[in-house]
């Protein structure tokens, strides 16, 4: 089998894989943080500019709240792979009934 036995889209759908294999491969990035499982856990508003808010998991990997409806100070619920600077979800943290 030779290259002139494969259709040119085939051979199109091939070096499009590879050059995106190789751009992982260069930038270091890890196809398994793709598949990790998300982690869900309170952090705290540690600044709010307008209408974004900064939060910090317990990873220590500052993460952005956009539109972000609370205070600075406020503790929130956030989802998110570790080691990935986006945030899945964010909620406010549930107070423990009295």
């Amino acid at each position: 089998m030779s290259f002139s036995d494969i259709s040119f889209k085939k051979l199109a759908i091939i070096m499009i894989a590879a050059g995106v294999v190789a751009v992982f491969a260069i930038s270091g990035f890890q196809a398994r943080n793709l598949f990790a499982p998300s982690v869900t856990e309170e952090a705290q508003v540690i600044l709010k500019q307008g209408d974004k808010c900064i939060v910090e998991g317990s990873d220590r990997v500052p993460r952005e709240i956009q539109n972000c409806p609370y205070n600075e100070g406020d503790t929130v619920l956030i989802s998110y792979k570790p080691q990935q600077p986006s945030i899945e979800r964010h909620e406010p943290r549930q107070r423990a009934s009295k």
